[in-house]
C-alpha cells in the first residue's frame, strides 16, 4: 500500500465530523510522545542505537495513523482527511531520511552482523518509506541486493523494497507481493508478477511466508475504512 505524501487543501468537514486538524495533531502527539521517551533514554552512543530510535520515530506517525477512525467523515472526504495526516507524516520523513544519511557507512549499508538486525531493520522503514528521493531507495536496493547473497541482510527488506521501487517508479508488476491494496474489502497483492510462482521467488530470498501468511497479518477492517 503505497500513500501519497502530498499535501492537499484542508477539507471541509460536516458539522458533526471531527476536524480533519484534529486528526492531524494526533499524529504530532505520536511523534512528541516518541521524542519524550527516547529523550528519558542514556544518549545514543553507537550507530545502531541511533537507527533504532529513529526507527521508533519512522513508525510512531504510522502507527498513530492506524488508529484514527474516519467513519465520521463522508466518504468523499476521507482521501483528503488521509492527505493531510501523511503531509505531517512525510514532513518528519524528510527528517528522518536526513539523519539516516548522516548516519550511512561508507559501503553503503548497514551490515547486520555490525549493526545487529533491529538496527538493520530500522534504517530500512526509513528507505522504505523515502518515495520522495528515488536516488536513495535505488542505491539501497542494490546494495541490499549484494548484501542478503552475504547473509548481510534479510531478505524481507530487499524484497519490499523491489516491490515498492516497481510500482512506484518503474510501473511494472511487483515480484514478492509485499505491497498490497483494498480489493472487495480485502487485502490483495497490488499488481504481481507470475502469481502461481510467487511463494517460490520469497523462498528463494528466505522469505519463509507464504503470501496467503503475509496477506493474513493485515486488519481487513481497516482495508474497508480504505476507500
Amino acid at each position: 500500500m503505497i500513500f501519497a505524501l502530498s499535501l492537499l487543501l484542508a477539507v471541509s468537514a460536516p458539522h458533526s465530523a471531527p476536524p480533519a486538524e484534529q486528526f492531524v495533531r494526533q499524529i504530532e502527539q505520536a511523534y512528541k510522545d516518541v521524542e519524550a521517551e527516547n529523550a528519558k533514554l542514556p544518549p545514543a552512543t553507537t550507530v545502531a542505537e541511533k537507527l533504532i530510535r529513529l526507527g521508533k520515530l519512522d513508525q510512531a506517525g504510522r502507527m498513530a495513523f492506524m488508529r484514527v477512525d474516519l467513519s465520521d467523515f463522508p466518504e468523499a472526504s476521507r482521501a483528503s482527511v488521509r492527505h493531510q495526516i501523511f503531509a505531517e507524516i512525510g514532513r518528519h520523513d524528510l527528517q528522518y531520511q536526513i539523519e539516516l544519511k548522516k548516519l550511512m557507512p561508507a559501503e553503503g549499508w548497514f551490515r547486520t552482523s555490525v549493526y545487529g538486525k533491529e538496527a538493520a531493520r530500522a534504517a530500512f522503514l526509513i528507505v522504505q518509506h523515502a518515495v520522495n528521493d528515488q536516488e536513495l531507495m535505488r542505491n539501497t536496493l542494490v546494495r541490499l541486493e549484494k548484501l542478503v547473497a552475504e547473509g548481510e541482510a534479510e531478505g524481507q527488506a530487499y524484497a519490499m523494497l523491489y516491490d515498492r521501487i516497481a510500482l512506484e517508479f518503474d510501473h511494472r508488476p511487483q515480484r514478492y507481493g509485499t505491497q498490497v491494496r483494498c480489493i472487495s474489502g480485502q487485502w490483495q497483492p497490488n499488481d504481481l508478477e507470475d502469481p502461481a510462482s510467487v511463494n517460490e521467488r520469497r523462498k528463494s530470498i528466505g522469505m519463509n511466508q507464504t503470501v496467503k501468511q503475509y496477506l493474513e497479518m493485515f486488519d481487513n477492517s481497516q482495508c474497508a475504512g480504505a476507500g
